[in-house]
This record gives structure tokens, sequence and C-alpha cells, in this order.
């Protein structure tokens, strides 16, 4: 259930969207001030979104001074494009994921919760944080969407009904196997620990994968491959996060559902650094930590619920 804190910081968001798009509409202001007099959590929330939107643009730049965020007859002056940008992404997040995932699917996660479901013909699913899933067997069909985020498959045999996950374009078809999936916002990543699976995409080559191989497939149908899946590598959602040579963005994208809130990478210099190693996700600011420091970034901590990863 929503607290009223969380319910101001949505409305105040709302707000400063609707503020930005007209900035001299007078009757917008009047409203906006009445709904800042209404209750001390508006004003509180108010203050916290504006804040996140000074460290963000100050997080993103090479200067040491924040810009003023304030608009005139409010609480100040307004402040450069450069940051209304960054508070429109940092809003983005600030509301959350869409509300159609959760009408979808059968089954789901929370922020860092992984849940082991028995699916009725034998086979299991190991759902990792921040995840769901929609389940369609009906006749002779074996299928599951994952909707969002990473899950483990082991597959029942069963020849007469092939098992299908589909993940936005990607169908990864199976008789029999133990094998990872994960759908995040730049595309779809599967490894196979075990069997063979075959991987068709709308956007890409069909990709015949055995134990130890793995394939990405972008969003704009950019393919990456291998057959060096590392040993210490597990298969499947885990609180450990394992890393060989991979862009430090994407292995914030893994610690993310782990982290109650949001994380904006400000810096694209940092998020792009090549990174090798295993991090704890079960203490996502120190593994975010360990993982940015090295690479010459830092980790803002703008509220409970947002980090902003920036230079160091």
């Amino acid at each position: 259930m929503d607290t009223d804190a969380d319910r101001a910081r949505r409305e105040a968001a709302s707000w400063l969207i609707l503020l930005d798009e007209d900035p001299g509409d007078e009757a917008c202001l009047t409203r906006f001030r009445a709904w800042l007099d209404a209750a001390p959590a508006n004003a509180v929330a108010w203050r916290s979104v504006a804040r996140t939107g000074d460290l963000l643009a100050m997080a993103g730049n090479d200067q040491t001074a924040a810009p003023t965020l304030h608009r005139p007859g409010l609480l100040g002056g307004w402040r450069p494009v450069a940051a209304v940008l960054a508070i429109a992404a940092c809003l983005l997040m600030i509301l959350g994921p869409t509300l159609t995932v959760r009408f979808q699917a059968d089954h789901l996660t929370a922020t860092a919760e992984i849940e082991t479901l028995q699916l009725d013909d034998g086979s299991t699913v190991r759902l990792g944080p921040d995840s769901a899933i929609r389940l369609a067997f009906v006749g002779g069909e074996r299928k599951v969407e994952l909707l969002a985020g990473e899950a483990l498959f082991d597959v029942a045999p069963d020849k007469a009904r092939p098992f299908r996950v589909v993940a936005g374009d990607t169908t990864v078809t199976v008789l029999g196997t133990r094998f990872d999936v994960s759908r995040r916002g730049d595309g779809t990543s599967i490894a196979v620990g075990s069997g063979h699976v075959r991987v068709d995409s709308g956007k890409a080559e069909v990709f015949d994968l055995r134990a130890g191989d793995w394939v990405r497939i972008g969003t704009g149908g950019t393919v990456e491959k291998g057959a060096d899946l590392p040993d210490f590598l597990v298969v499947g959602p885990d609180v450990r996060i394992a890393a060989r040579n991979r862009p430090v963005s994407e292995v914030v994208d893994r610690i993310r559902p782990w982290f109650g809130g949001r994380i904006v990478i400000a810096d694209g210099s940092v998020g792009r650094q090549p990174v090798t190693g295993v991090f704890d996700a079960s203490d996502p600011v120190r593994a975010l930590e360990a993982l940015v420091v090295p690479q010459g970034g830092r980790v803002i901590k703008v509220t409970p619920w947002l980090l902003v990863v920036a230079k160091g």
C-alpha cells in the first residue's frame, strides 16, 4: 500500500513536469501552490525532487556548482535545459515501472526477492528479483512469457510438448534442459547451463546453443555470442553477480533489481568501462561502489531510493 510520502513523491514529480511544460501558466502555478500548502508531505516531496534534479545535473558535468533549480515566483530562478533533461530522466525512474506488467503477470517478484516456482508439467522456474512471467500452458503448448527481469528454467522433458520462453521478439525453444533468460531494457540474454536450446529472434538469425553457450540480442538487433561461459558464473538469478570483461553499465543493470530504488548513470564514460569480477548484490550500495570506484567513478546517494553514478 502506498504511504502518504509515496503519493506525495509521485505528485511532486507530476507537478515538476507540468510546470516545466508551461512556466507562464498562472492557473497551473496557483494550483501548484495550493497543492504545496495542502500537506507537509507535499512540501517535503517537492524539496526532495528539486534536490534530486540539482544533484543529477551537477553529476552529469564537470562544473563544481550545481545549476539553480527553482522557478521564478515559486522558489527562485529556473535551471538550464541540461538540468531539465536530467530531472525529466530522474522523474521517469522515480515514478517506477509501468503497471502493465503487474496486470499481465501470473507471477512476479519484488526487489531483492527470488522465488522458485513448480509448474504443472514438472518444470521449475527460479524467478529473479523485480521479474515477472505469464504462463500459457494450453493443449500441446508449454509457453512462458518473460515480461521483465530474469528467470532460470529447469525444463521437464516432453517431446510432444516443446517448452518455449518468449521475451519480447526473442523465442527460446527447448525439449529438456537448464537455461537462463534475462530481459532488460537494452535487449535479451540467454545462457545455457545444460542441454540444447534454439533461440529465434525476429531481428536476428537463429542460434543453436549448448551447455556453456550464451547470446545477447540487443533491442536494435545487435548480437553478441560466445561459448566461454565462466565456471564461476552461476546460470540463473543469484545474489552473486559475476562479470567478465563486461561494461559497467551492464553490471549496473544486474545490480538494479537488488536495490529498493533507482540507480542512474550520469556519466557515460564510467558506464562504458569494461570490468571483471564478482559482486555481492545482498548489499547493492557496496556492490555498486566496488564496481565503479576502481573505474574512476563514484556513487552519490541523492535520497534513500536514488543513487547516481558519476565521475570520481
